[in-house]
């Protein structure tokens, strides 16, 4: 596999439901910061303890576009990148398409997802431009 090929496969496995929870602790590097869309960060320890908290049960996900792919180094790429995902909340149903963009770091051999960050989606297509 190339390296553009194992981005792709670790996105897809974020993406899948059942691995969400865990992924991050599995496949981030140590100072991994995911940035919500509150804009409060949250470390892969602190995501795996939320998605297991009860409070948000994922249904669905799966990344829809990827906008951007763009390696930067040897080490480091950037993806940006939509992710389809329907969720509860708390019992309150959402239905997104929120863009998020993802900077990945080759630690080793292995790439890591370093950094996150996910915006509002809305799922009226009719919005986007």
């Amino acid at each position: 596999m190339t390296d553009k090929e194992k981005i792709i496969s670790l996105l897809d496995e974020l993406a899948s439901p059942e691995k969400m929870g865990s992924f991050f602790m599995n496949n981030a590097t140590p100072d991994f910061l995911f940035i919500r869309p509150s804009g409060n960060p949250i470390s892969a320890k602190g995501f795996e303890e939320m998605m297991n908290s009860g409070d948000v049960v994922q249904e669905k996900a799966e990344i829809t576009k990827i906008h951007r792919f763009e390696f930067l180094s040897d080490n480091i790429a950037m993806c940006i990148f939509t992710l389809g995902s329907k969720f509860r909340y708390k019992g309150t149903p959402n239905d997104d398409l929120p863009t998020v963009t993802s900077i990945f770091k080759k630690v080793g051999n292995v790439w890591k997802i370093h950094w996150m960050q996910r915006s509002t989606g809305a799922s009226d297509l009719s919005l986007w431009v």
